[in-house]
């Protein structure tokens, strides 16, 4: 088994570090990669991170410029990756890769496909719990999935994420995941994790990106259709031959 950890950063210099280092440390026993995505930084993070490349082969970087946002970088990550289960964190380190690692050992002995978070704690702050809140129980309604947080953690086997044609920006790729699955009839398991708060730097989250997320739910719901490849293997269930839909 084996893992390709895609991290996207926009002038993160006071977190970039940390998180490759944490992410070292964490899977220091694991045959693993990661995938360091610079999304127009303009900080001095960029160069953080190709100086700690130069001397690391488990780490790949990808760079350009001009912003092209959350979902850009994180596809682009994806691209890159060549391990058998993918996922994502956050530069600010809001989910720990020691947390991320515990949910890889997790879909390892279970043999799972996709492992969303369910995080315990988050958001000390009343008015971004309140948020959050509306957010999922607006995604959950549109979709039709139920889960505490549409933004969590997330694992995942590449093999079935090759089968998803990403088609929007801002942060949407969260939700894309976990339509995209569903409509493969993947099961999205749980796992309990937590969360942290942001120790440096500042946060990315805007009234732009929620204004966009609310309208894109919208016509993903619309055009959910053809998110998925045609042609794609559905996983047995037990005692079951696998099926492949027709192009």
């Amino acid at each position: 088994m084996s893992i390709s950890i895609v991290v996207p950063f926009y002038n993160e210099k006071e977190c970039i570090e940390e998180c490759i280092k944490s992410i070292n440390e964490s899977f220091e026993n694991e045959d693993y990669e990661i995938i360091c995505v610079n999304d127009g930084s303009s900080d001095g993070s960029e160069n953080i991170v190709a100086e700690l490349a130069e001397s690391d082969d488990r780490i790949k970087y990808i760079s350009y410029n001009p912003n092209k946002g959350y979902s850009h970088a994180i596809r682009s990550g994806f691209k890159e990756s060549t391990k058998e289960y993918v996922s994502f964190v956050d530069a600010d380190l809001q989910y720990h890769p020691k947390d991320l690692l515990k949910l890889y050992n997790h879909a390892k002995e279970n043999d799972l496909h996709f492992v969303l978070g369910v995080p315990q704690n988050k958001y000390s702050n009343l008015r971004r719990r309140l948020m959050s809140y509306c957010y999922n129980l607006y995604v959950s309604l549109i979709f039709n999935m139920n889960f505490k947080d549409a933004n969590s953690l997330k694992l995942m086997r590449r093999k079935f994420l090759e089968n998803i044609n990403f088609q929007f920006e801002y942060g949407m790729i969260e939700i894309e995941l976990l339509v995209g699955f569903k409509m493969q009839n993947i099961p999205i398991n749980t796992f309990a994790t937590k969360t942290y708060e942001r120790s440096a730097g500042v946060s990315k989250c805007s009234f732009k990106i929620i204004w966009h997320t609310i309208i894109d739910c919208i016509r993903l719901r619309m055009s959910r259709n053809s998110l998925v490849e045609k042609g794609y293997c559905i996983p047995p269930a037990q005692n079951q031959d696998t099926v492949c839909a027709r192009k």
